[in-house]
């Protein structure tokens, strides 16, 4: 009896030290998944774009509130007109990530570094004299008289763009955190800036030169960050045709996204008063919430596909299920503008905007609609088959022209939007079916994995 008690103590014992080891182990492996740099880069992206959305929508509730529909209406042109220029850098911006985070040394990366920095600055002063050449014919499109504000636009693009590149950069050498911070820097100054100046007397103009002054401090951060290697001659990145190569889709969809969101703002404030325009844009505002609100949802669908596409695995259940996410959020948002449009518009936009809530559910569901079609199309882009991104160009253009003949009322503008976005997300539904019976040629190269769509 002694015996075994006392063999039963010593089991317990070396059971004890190896539970002791095995919790210093998972203690150990816990540790380094946390600091594993993509598990850190994740978080820090993750937390930094939803705080730089929010300081952008509290931005639009706030301006929103000050300057009343007229004015804010035609800064929420400028601003669309902002975002349509911002699609090529956009598109080329997720080329730089991929291309300066797979250079091969040093060496090469400060190459491609000082290549870059030359040709964007270029880059960023012919689009800044194209803005200071056609600003009289936007000026005449838009109806605002004021061309000062379009030079202004022109100065905040000249620095904005070069920011952005320079951001990628960052990324591509997995500086997250000086990222984060100079875009978080960036947007809440934005927003202070026009708050002090539009409170201080100078309205639209006051808002349209915190656009300038947020960029310009955006663009020192960004610069203090970002340390470029002396390079003593610098040379054509080897590889400079793939580059281009690889830019050709992701631009294509950057200009059908940005187009679907954009392109309505513009055409009100063309076709409509300033008061109206500003209606809609406080409309279009609280609408894409449930495009940034599912966001995410294809955000993290996209490298699991590609990541299991590449290897021949199954990737229709994280599809479907990231499809019924996206459905079920969207639906209830919906829901709640439907009930409640009034609480809705009240509370983030105030009284003067209330005239809005009758048209509240309807370009929720354009957007509901829109965001259903983005997550296809990042489904299809992920396993490296790009026809899904003509779709979205095709209708996009098919958005402009019915909009073009059919403007009546805001209502009609966004019944048109609706129409488009249902046609499409059917269209790219049978395709995304059929595709495999369907002989359509991919861009090669980019589709790796085999047929387990």
């Amino acid at each position: 009896m002694l015996a075994f008690l006392g063999n039963n103590v010593i089991f317990e014992r070396i059971l004890g030290s190896m539970k002791d080891s095995e919790v210093k182990y998972q203690k150990s492996d816990i540790r380094s998944f946390i600091n594993n740099p993509l598990f850190a880069g994740s978080f820090i992206m993750i937390f930094g774009s939803n705080a730089v959305n929010f300081f952008n929508y509290l931005y639009h509730l706030v301006i929103g509130r000050l300057l009343g529909p007229s004015s804010y209406g035609e800064l929420a042109s400028l601003i669309s007109i902002i975002g349509l220029l911002g699609i090529l850098p956009v598109s080329i911006s997720i080329v730089i990530i991929k291309f300066v985070s797979s250079a091969k040394n040093n060496e090469d990366v400060g190459n491609l570094i000082a290549w870059l920095k030359e040709k964007v600055f270029q880059l960023s002063l012919v689009l800044f004299l194209s803005i200071i050449i056609i600003a009289p014919f936007i000026s005449s499109f838009l109806h605002i008289n004021n061309i000062s504000y379009f030079i202004l636009l022109g100065i905040s693009f000249l620095f904005s763009l070069q920011t952005n590149f320079y951001r990628s950069i960052l990324q591509g050498l997995l500086k997250f955190k000086q990222s984060v911070i100079s875009t978080l820097v960036e947007s809440s100054a934005k927003l202070v800036l026009s708050v002090v100046l539009v409170v201080l007397g100078w309205q639209l103009f006051g808002a349209v030169l915190a656009l300038v002054l947020s960029a310009i401090l955006g663009f020192y951060f960004t610069l203090t960050f970002l340390k470029f290697p002396k390079i003593v001659e610098i040379k054509k990145p080897i590889y400079l045709r793939q580059m281009i190569m690889f830019t050709l889709p992701a631009t294509v969809q950057s200009i059908a996204s940005t187009s679907f969101y954009s392109s309505d703002l513009i055409l009100v404030k063309h076709f409509f008063s300033s008061y109206d325009a500003g209606i809609y844009a406080a409309l279009s505002t609280l609408g894409k919430i449930i495009f940034f609100g599912t966001g995410p949802i294809s955000s993290v669908m996209f490298p699991l596909v590609s990541k299991r596409f590449i290897r021949g695995e199954n990737v229709k259940k994280i599809y479907y299920y990231s499809f019924l996410t996206t459905m079920v959020l969207a639906i209830l948002i919906l829901l709640f503008y439907l009930v409640a449009p009034e609480i809705a518009i009240g509370l983030l936009y105030g009284e003067a905007f209330l005239e809005a809530s009758s048209l509240l559910f309807w370009i929720g569901v354009f957007i509901a609609l829109f965001s259903l079609v983005s997550l296809i199309v990042n489904f299809e882009l992920a396993k490296g088959k790009t026809v899904a991104v003509y779709f979205q160009l095709a209708a996009a253009l098919l958005q402009i022209i019915l909009i073009w003949f059919f403007h009546q009322s805001l209502f009609e503008v966004i019944k048109v939007s609706i129409i488009v976005a249902g046609l499409l997300l059917g269209s790219l539904l049978i395709y995304s079916r059929y595709e495999d019976k369907i002989s359509v040629s991919n861009r090669p190269g980019l589709q790796t994995g085999k047929n387990n769509s």
